[in-house]
C-alpha cells in the first residue's frame, strides 16, 4: 500500500471531490495511455476501486435518508433534518450530480449531538450488552481474578449478486496466542487451506462458485486479561516500533501532536507516556461510524484533526503515537463476542517494560469517559468478550489475494474475489454457537 503516498493528479482529485465519477474514470483511463510511473498507475487503479467503495458507502437519496432519520429519532421533522444538513451534521456527497447520503449518517448524528442521542429510540440489546460488559469490569476491578470462556462460533460470506463465477474466499479464524488458546476448526462448507504459521492475519482459504455460501465453524478459549498479571513477555520486534505507510507514519504533524501530549511527562517512563497518549485520545476523540478504511489517506492524522473515529481509528492512532514515542505497540482485532452475538472490533497492545504486553481498547475506554475507573480499566486490561484473528494492521493474506481487498488493512468478516477482479457486493454473518465459562 506504499503507492498511497503517491499524489493523485490535481485534475483528477478535483473531479473526485466534485463527485464527477464518470469523468474521473474517463480521465484515469486516458492517463493509463501515457508513460507514467508504476506507483502512479497503482494509485490510479486504486482510485477506480475507491470510486466503487464510495458509491456503496453512500447508498441513499434524500427521501430515503429522511425516512431513516425518522425511524431512528422520536418525533423527527423534515425541517430539523434540513437544518442538520445545512449545519454539516449529516454526511452526504454529490455523486454524478445526485445528493447521496452515507449509510450510517443517522447514527452519527446521535453520536455527535446529545439532544439527538436522548431522542434516539432505545435498543434493548445494546443496553444489555453494555450492562454485561460493565458488570464484568466491576467484577474484575474488585477481584482481579481472570475468568476463561469456551466459545464456538461461525462466520459465513456470500455474494449478493452472483454471476456463477469461480471465486476465492478468505475467512478469519482465531489465533492461538496471547489470551486465546485451544483453537480448533470444527467444520467448514468447503475444503480449505489454513494460512501460514507466520501470517499475521489468520484465515482459511476456500474456492468455489459465487452462487454458494462459504462458512467455517471454530472453537477457542478466551481469557480475561488483567495487565498487571500479564504473562505475555514475547519480545517486541522491529516492526512493533516501525512506520508502515500509508497510515503508520511519523509525520511532522503527528510529532507536534505527540509533543503536546507529552509536554509534562517524564521522558523515560514508558507507562506514563503510553497512558498520556491513551488519556488524550479517550478524552478528546468521540466515537463515530466511518467510511471504508480504504477511503482514507492517513487515519491518525484524520483522527487528530477531526477528533472522531471508530474502534480501528482509535487503535491505529494509539499504535502510531506509541511507536513515535519509542514504545512498541501492535494491533489485535476480530470480534467483540458475547453469549448473545458478535460484531467486528479492533483494539491495541502496547509493550511496557514492567509488565510485558498489555491491551488498550480505546473505543471502549472513550465510551466510558463519564466513569474514570471504567475508562482507565481499558488501559492495560481487557474483558473476555473477544475473538482475535489479526495481529497486525495491513498484513498480507496467505495464500495472497491477487486483487484489492474491500478492507486492505483488517479482516473481520472475510473477503472474496474472482479470477477477473475484486468483489465488493458481499455480505457476511457472524454467529455465536455457544459461550460458557470454563474456569
Amino acid at each position: 500500500m506504499k503507492f498511497l503516498t503517491t499524489p493523485i493528479p490535481k485534475d483528477i482529485e478535483k473531479l473526485i471531490n466534485l463527485g464527477m465519477f464518470k469523468q474521473v474514470k474517463e480521465n484515469i483511463l486516458k492517463r493509463f495511455k501515457k508513460p507514467i510511473p508504476e506507483s502512479l498507475k497503482e494509485r490510479l487503479k486504486f482510485e477506480l476501486f475507491r470510486l466503487e467503495l464510495l458509491e456503496k458507502a453512500y447508498p441513499y437519496n434524500e427521501k430515503e435518508a429522511f425516512e431513516l432519520f425518522k425511524k431512528l429519532f422520536k418525533n423527527a421533522k423534515k425541517q430539523e433534518f434540513e437544518k442538520l444538513l445545512e449545519d454539516g451534521y449529516i454526511d452526504f456527497r454529490f455523486i454524478n450530480g445526485e445528493k447521496r447520503f452515507q449509510e450510517r449518517f443517522h447514527y452519527n448524528v446521535g453520536f455527535t449531538l446529545k439532544e439527538y442521542k436522548e431522542r434516539q429510540k432505545k435498543d434493548k440489546s445494546r443496553r444489555n450488552l453494555r450492562k454485561l460488559t460493565n458488570d464484568t469490569i466491576v467484577r474484575l476491578l474488585k477481584t482481579k481474578q481472570e475468568k476463561t470462556y469456551s466459545v464456538s462460533a461461525k462466520i459465513s460470506i456470500k455474494r449478493k449478486n452472483p454471476k456463477n463465477e469461480d471465486v476465492c474466499v478468505w475467512l478469519p479464524v482465531p489465533f492461538e496466542k496471547f489470551q486465546q488458546t485451544s483453537v480448533k476448526i470444527t467444520n467448514a462448507s468447503h475444503d480449505y487451506i489454513l494460512s501460514s504459521p507466520t501470517t499475521l492475519q489468520k484465515t482459511v482459504h476456500m474456492k468455489g462458485k459465487d452462487t454458494e455460501t462459504f462458512w467455517v465453524e471454530f472453537s477457542y478459549n478466551i481469557s480475561e486479561w488483567i495487565g498487571e498479571n500479564s504473562k505475555y513477555k514475547y519480545k517486541p520486534t522491529k516492526a512493533d516500533l516501525s512506520e508502515k505507510p500509508p497510515h503508520v507514519l511519523f509525520t511532522p504533524y503527528l510529532k507536534e501532536v505527540l509533543q503536546k501530549i507529552l509536554k509534562a511527562v517524564k521522558p523515560n517512563n514508558d507507562y506514563e507516556i503510553a497512558k498520556s497518549i491513551y488519556d488524550y485520545l479517550t478524552k478528546n476523540v468521540y466515537y463515530s461510524y466511518v467510511l471504508p478504511y480504504a477511503l482514507y489517506d492517513n487515519i491518525p492524522e484524520y483522527v487528530t484533526t477531526v477528533f472522531r473515529g471508530d474502534c480501528g481509528f482509535y487503535a491505529v492512532t494509539f499504535i502510531t503515537l506509541c511507536r513515535l514515542a519509542g514504545i512498541p505497540a501492535k494491533w489485535q482485532s476480530g470480534w467483540f463476542a458475547t453469549p448473545s452475538g458478535a460484531s467486528p472490533h479492533d483494539w491495541a497492545l502496547v509493550y511496557l517494560k514492567d509488565f510485558g504486553w498489555v491491551p488498550a481498547d480505546l473505543s471502549f475506554g472513550g465510551s466510558r469517559r463519564d466513569n474514570e475507573e471504567m475508562r482507565m480499566f481499558y488501559f492495560g486490561n481487557l474483558d473476555g468478550f473477544r475473538m482475535f484473528a489479526n495481529l497486525d494492521f495491513q498484513a498480507d493474506f496467505s495464500p495472497k489475494k491477487k486483487y484489492f481487498r474491500n478492507d486492505p488493512y483488517d479482516n473481520q468478516v472475510g473477503e472474496m474475489e474472482s479470477k477477473d477482479g475484486y468483489i465488493i457486493d458481499t455480505e457476511s454473518e457472524i454467529e455465536i454457537l455457544s459461550f460458557k465459562e470454563v474456569k
